[in-house]
């Protein structure tokens, strides 16, 4: 099984310009999952309701949000391990309860637009993205506890189908394949040697960073040589961006921008069938 399993048709004719092509459901290109990359961060505040909320209009097919805990134990959505960069508090996250973090302002770094937007608990994004949009959980924290307090969150708030797990070490997917079966698992492994431990461990895609595939041109190979499908970071969905990822034919691209990473995605289509 791929990343992609079970999505759902999409009719993306809010691009008019590409309405053509974007009249047809995924893949287009061969590309079968649109991860808006910490929400549509490109245009929103990331990790945040509304970057989430932007996903969805953007009619990407899954979210990335990132996973942490508070000093009380509570799940929320934060890149960094520290406060600093996306809210106006200090120090590190585990070192704040939910309700210290819940004052912080974490959207006027961004744009004076999003002042007074909070840090999302992982139950509220869960509810947010809750049959709209599959959610790719890239899990900042190894161990047993961590992943069942996760798991419950996806359980009771959630869709277990429509949940991708972010993976990072092969003990975590094992883990996580006992916890949350129904799931899939992205392996956000840490250099090129974990792509066979982590496919044997029953993860369905490999990510690869572009910059390892100009270090060494067997990496693809080996991902498919594992049955495990292939997807690949990008940050603006612009045409020459895309083209260079397209090169290695990845079942799922993600984006700051996947709005325009659908439409480049479209055009290209278009060109390719008017040829």
């Amino acid at each position: 099984m791929s990343v992609s399993r079970c999505l759902v048709p999409m009719f993306l004719a809010v691009f008019p310009i590409e309405s053509q092509a974007l009249a047809e459901p995924l893949p287009l290109m061969g590309v079968q999952q649109i991860v808006a990359h910490r929400g549509s961060s490109v245009d929103r505040p990331e990790c945040t309701l509304p970057a989430v909320r932007r996903a969805i209009a953007a009619r990407a097919t899954a979210v990335e949000v990132d996973v942490r805990t508070t000093q009380d134990g509570h799940l929320v959505i934060l890149h960094d391990a520290t406060l600093d960069r996306t809210t106006n508090g200090k120090g590190p996250l585990r070192e704040h309860t939910l309700a210290e973090v819940r004052q912080l302002d974490a959207g006027s770094w961004f744009d004076a637009e999003y002042a007074g937007e909070r840090v999302p608990t992982l139950q509220e994004t869960l509810i947010a993205c809750r049959d709209k949009i599959d959610v790719l959980l890239d899990l900042k924290e190894q161990g047993r506890d961590f992943a069942i307090a996760v798991v419950a969150e996806v359980k009771q708030h959630g869709a277990p189908e429509r949940t991708i797990v972010g993976v990072r070490s092969v003990e975590q997917a094992r883990l996580f394949r006992q916890l949350l079966p129904d799931a899939r698992q992205l392996g956000l492994i840490p250099n090129p040697k974990a792509i066979e431990p982590f496919a044997e461990a029953g993860v369905e895609t490999i990510r690869l960073w572009p910059r390892w595939l100009d270090d060494d041109n067997t990496l693809v190979e080996r991902v498919r040589n594992t049955g495990a499908a292939l997807h690949l970071n990008g940050t603006t969905g612009k045409r020459e961006e895309v083209l260079s990822l397209l090169e290695h034919s990845p079942a799922s691209l993600s984006s700051d921008d996947p709005g325009q990473l659908l439409k480049t995605l479209a055009k290209l289509h278009l060109d390719r069938d008017k040829q």
